[in-house]
């Protein structure tokens, strides 16, 4: 099922109107849409007995464990989850064989829970469980979450070519647009436009990547940390954080390519403002065209590892800094 039907799914199993299946394997590249899948599990408890009915089990080695809590009952409480989480590569053969064995005869008062990154759900076999894709949103689909978070307060509503814009500069990322639409009520008395979220929202490239790359082609390793934490802390995925440098990158060799073209040229190429190859002209002088080749090359086949499960995620974006860095 669809992330978007899974409340309604959840809401209805809680009172009885529909079956719990005993497992449910939670996937898909938006991280943000996963962490609030496993949320609504969590609310399927009794809040104070949570801690005694919902448990939170690493992918790695912790069968045992939660085959283990899933056939222990309740405290105080109809029902119990186990959230399986990080499941970012195969399990070993003698996890999935005592899942498989559990679920040959699941506890009646037990749900499980997988939790996977982009990818780790191929690992995982099981035929009984229902699956709940958190891939990215259609607009349709995000503009209906964005209506909630607006619906909270200080309430705020947001015109339709707003809601576009920030979509579209966001990447449809949730993580993005969630930490974006609490700027935008804070900075907006009622409504918000178009206008309103090309102020507050950067789009790609924004001054941190410009930043990163700098502080990376400086080797100046302390201050590179500093700008990748502040791009995760506003809630960047670090599939984001490459793609974003995949691109600018891009821009870079561009830059050197054509750097005795009229800068007006140049900016017609690339699709940005003359005024914005400032920063990308600043940023490409610590390397030479062969050495941007290269990064550029790297970054795409890091995209390419993590899209098709090679690599995780977070360990990608790191090594991409660590090696950018070295090429300087």
């Amino acid at each position: 099922m669809k992330y978007t039907a899974l409340k309604a799914h959840l809401d209805a199993a809680k009172v009885g109107a529909a079956p719990f299946a005993p497992c449910y394997i939670v996937y898909g590249d938006d991280a943000w849409l996963r962490q609030s899948a496993v949320s609504m599990f969590r609310a399927l408890v009794e809040q104070e007995y949570a801690s005694f009915n919902f448990s939170l089990i690493p992918a790695s080695g912790g069968a045992g464990e939660a085959v283990f809590t899933l056939n222990t009952f309740p405290v105080f409480d109809e029902r119990r989850v186990v959230v399986v989480r990080d499941v970012s590569e195969k399990l070993p053969a003698a996890d999935i064989a005592a899942y498989e064995s559990y679920l040959g005869s699941p506890a009646a008062e037990s749900v499980l829970v997988f939790e996977c990154e982009s990818g780790g759900e191929k690992s995982l076999p099981f035929k009984s469980a229902e699956r709940v894709d958190c891939n990215r949103l259609a607009e349709a689909e995000i503009s209906l979450i964005v209506k909630g978070m607006l619906d909270a307060e200080p309430r705020r509503t947001m015109r339709p070519d707003a809601l576009h814009e920030l979509v579209t500069r966001t990447l449809a990322d949730m993580s993005r647009i969630s930490c974006e639409v609490a700027k935008l009520k804070a900075y907006c008395d009622s409504e918000i436009t178009r206008e309103d979220v090309a102020v507050m929202t950067s789009a790609e490239p924004d001054l941190r990547i410009f930043q990163l790359s700098d502080a990376m082609g400086a080797k100046d390793h302390d201050r590179a940390l500093r700008v990748l934490t502040a791009l995760l802390d506003d809630g960047l995925r670090p599939m984001t954080v490459i793609n974003m440098l995949y691109g600018y990158y891009r821009r870079m060799l561009h830059v050197e390519l054509h750097k005795d073209e009229p800068p007006e040229k140049v900016a017609a190429l690339l699709g940005v403002k003359p005024g914005a190859l400032y920063h990308v002209k600043k940023a490409s002088s610590s390397y030479t065209q062969v050495k941007l080749k290269k990064c550029v090359d790297y970054l795409h086949s890091l995209q390419c590892a993590v899209l098709t499960g090679r690599r995780t995620e977070e360990s990608a974006m790191h090594d991409a800094v660590l090696t950018l860095m070295s090429q300087v």
